[in-house]
């Protein structure tokens, strides 16, 4: 008695559901994570979503009057709630902008790294001043600091690791589209 086997059996890979590429890009505030993460979604016709929008939109409040209400620290608590809701809310391919911080905190650059693949967007502090004298955005963290060369460079220091634990390091004086579409295709 023989058993009928299929002729073309399919790998594991093959019949699994295909994973949702999920990208996260991290950085120093200023570095073009939002400008990017926009960029890329629309060229390769991806979603995107920019987590402190997501954030604010969540807490019902804006990120400035978060950190006004609740301090840094209970900022970055409703931060990595927020995250979490954001990762399990998402179906589609997605391009995720974080708030420079966001990987530095608890844990959150290995939830970030177990949904999908973090992006560190790198740049040195004379390109971080320059695009952030261009940005209206409000940026608690970079308010009142005196000399924002020297606090942007020992926030760095501080960060940096943080940011290199990320899948890929991207200088930014070196991205393209086609960058991102290589890292995607390999995710």
């Amino acid at each position: 008695m023989s058993i009928n086997a299929d002729p073309n059996p399919k790998s594991a890979a093959e019949t699994a559901p295909a994973r949702i590429k999920l990208l996260f890009l991290v950085g120093m505030p200023g570095v073009g994570k939002t400008y990017w993460g926009n960029e890329v979604a629309h060229e390769l016709g991806l979603n995107f979503v920019d987590l402190d929008n997501f954030i604010a939109a969540g807490e019902n409040a804006s990120i400035p009057a978060l950190f006004a209400t609740y301090g840094e620290k209970g900022f970055r608590e409703r931060e990595q709630a927020q995250l979490k809701k954001l990762i399990k809310s998402l179906s589609t391919n997605t391009i995720v902008a974080c708030g420079g911080g966001t990987p530095c905190y608890s844990n959150n650059m290995a939830i970030i790294k177990d949904a999908g693949t973090a992006i560190y967007l790198k740049a040195d502090i004379p390109t971080l001043l320059d695009q952030l004298s261009r940005s209206s955005e409000a940026r608690p963290l970079l308010k009142n600091r005196g000399n924002l060369g020297t606090y942007l460079a020992s926030l760095l220091e501080t960060r940096k690791v943080f940011y290199n634990q990320a899948n890929h390091i991207l200088q930014t004086k070196d991205i393209s589209v086609a960058t991102f579409a290589k890292i995607i295709s390999n995710a």
